[in-house]
């Protein structure tokens, strides 16, 4: 029981490392100067970095853009990061993750347009939507990244980051985001967002899955053949080499009986 505690605490913190990890390094993304993944995207920009046209909800005349000395603007950036990764369920808000988080962007640092522009908080908005964009870029570990193209209406085509089904896993790989990895041959896993190698289940010895990757479940590892055997995680191998003589093998008779068991010879 105290065994079964202690892998549960590191399985929790591992995957807690996992995405604490991914969230940091947006967050130092963010603060890359001059080689920043996104941006900065500026109200001056006419599109975005994906080549969407900015949305100005209205304009100040002359426009001047506030000091970058007065305001650490790319902390909104890192604040697009975390809306990415911590993005409201998909059941509550049915949109791609990108465009619910540039949706939070705007909610939190929208202004009453009516009164005046504040180009202070447009940059803030802009600053916290490259966020979003570097979010799906990074990827979170157990999840796949499908990269957005423009589509001219104020939303994006793809930018979404789904689970990664049963059977496969994705750690943190920032140069693949965009497909998770098969579980080897001779293991499993039955649940979605696998995050490393390991949360793939070896099959039991003397099963295999003949050479199949991705599997979901523990029936897909198959009894060894007769003659063979196998331990944890591994493929069949014959016994002897002699044991996986045709000669060595049953008759037809006695086929559907020994063929679970590895054996030589006679009974």
């Amino acid at each position: 029981m105290q065994l079964l505690h202690l892998f549960r605490y590191f399985v929790t913190h591992l995957l807690l490392f996992y995405a604490i990890a991914t969230e940091k390094q947006c967050h130092d993304d963010c603060r890359a100067v001059p080689s920043r993944l996104v941006g900065p995207t500026r109200p001056s920009d006419e599109m975005d970095a994906l080549g969407n046209p900015i949305h100005h909800p209205t304009r100040a005349y002359p426009h001047h853009v506030a000091s970058t000395e007065e305001y650490d603007f790319p902390r909104f950036c890192e604040m697009g990061c975390t809306l990415f990764f911590i993005s409201v369920p998909r059941s509550l808000w049915p949109r791609s993750t990108l465009d619910r988080c540039m949706d939070q962007c705007d909610d939190t640092y929208r202004y009453n347009v009516t009164v005046g522009y504040s180009d202070v908080l447009e940059m803030a908005r802009l600053e916290c939507r490259d966020g979003c964009q570097i979010g799906l870029l990074r990827c979170q570990p157990g999840y796949f990244c499908i990269q957005a193209s423009p589509d001219k209406t104020k939303s994006y085509s793809g930018g979404d980051m789904l689970p990664c089904p049963a059977g496969t896993y994705r750690g943190l790989a920032y140069d693949q985001v965009s497909e998770c990895v098969s579980c080897p041959p001779n293991h499993w896993r039955e649940d979605i967002k696998g995050k490393s190698l390991s949360s793939c289940r070896k099959c039991p010895a003397n099963t295999s899955t003949r050479n199949r990757s991705g599997s979901t479940s523990i029936q897909d590892c198959h009894r060894c053949p007769a003659g063979t055997m196998s331990t944890e995680g591994t493929s069949c191998k014959c016994i002897t080499p002699q044991a996986c003589d045709a000669n060595q093998l049953p008759f037809p008779a006695d086929a559907e009986k020994r063929d679970s068991v590895p054996y030589i010879g006679r009974w």
